[in-house]
């Protein structure tokens, strides 16, 4: 799944991570990530796909747009239930 640059936010707010943690997490640069989430869209698809690999890792599963709902995100439930999510 290509993850929308808005999704990616989402997930980084919602995990509450830092731009600079994710940039360790991933190995994407915080410059890159700023980009991504000010949707330029000359990021190459490499690097959000790095980001994406990392929020799954970290509990996020991404789903699809099935045609009647758009695209969203799922977190993992004990991260849940931690309460360190922000929304």
């Amino acid at each position: 799944m290509d993850v929308p640059n808005e999704l990616l936010r989402a997930a980084r707010v919602a995990l509450n991570i830092g731009q600079r943690e994710l940039a360790k997490l991933s190995g994407v640069g915080q410059r890159t990530i700023l980009r991504i989430e000010r949707n330029d869209e000359t990021v190459t698809l490499e690097s959000r796909r790095r980001l994406q690999d990392a929020f799954e890792k970290a509990g996020v599963t991404f789903v699809p747009d099935d045609g009647a709902s758009g695209p969203g995100l799922r977190i993992r439930r004990d991260l849940i239930q931690q309460g360190n999510l922000r929304f």
